[in-house]
Parts: structure tokens; C-alpha cells; sequence
């Protein structure tokens, strides 16, 4: 299993080792920082792990920026979570 760092500096190797969402939910702390959901919007968009970002995003209850990545509302989204900002 990969570390909380690592899962942090690529989503895309942490979602691909994922056997499941509470997996990575709890090894992430539950909650994500902007540029895990910056990054995750991207992945998202880009069409990648769409059903796993997703069900990370429920188990870690963000549940109405999830509705936004389901419903292709990629701009609601970024401006829901205020991704246009800095940290």
C-alpha cells in the first residue's frame, strides 16, 4: 500500500492500486487538500478512474463535488472548492 505522501503525488498510481475506496479513503485521512482536487478533477475529466474517484469522493463525504464530477460540471466544481485559489 502506498504511503499518504505518495498517494498524494500520484493519484493516478494510488486509484490504479486501490482494491477499494475505504482503502484509500482511510489511508488519505479522509479529506484532500485543492491540489488532490485539482488533480482529481483532472483525471476525472481527462475520462480516468472516473468510478473509483468518485466512490473515494462519497467515502470521504464530498458528496456534492462528486455530483458536480458525475454531472461533467467540472467548473461548478472547481469554484465549489475554491480551486482557483492557493492552499
Amino acid at each position: 500500500m502506498m504511503t499518504k505522501a505518495e498517494n498524494r503525488t500520484n493519484w493516478a498510481a494510488a486509484l490504479e492500486s486501490a482494491e477499494d475506496s475505504s482503502t484509500l479513503s482511510a489511508a488519505i485521512g479522509f479529506g484532500f487538500t485543492k491540489d488532490d482536487l485539482r488533480e482529481l478533477v483532472a483525471l476525472h475529466q481527462a475520462g480516468k478512474y472516473q468510478e473509483k474517484i468518485e466512490a473515494l469522493l462519497v467515502e470521504c463525504n464530498f458528496i456534492s463535488f462528486c455530483c458536480c464530477l458525475m454531472n461533467k460540471e467540472y467548473a461548478e466544481a472547481i469554484e465549489m472548492e475554491e480551486l482557483n485559489e492557493a492552499d
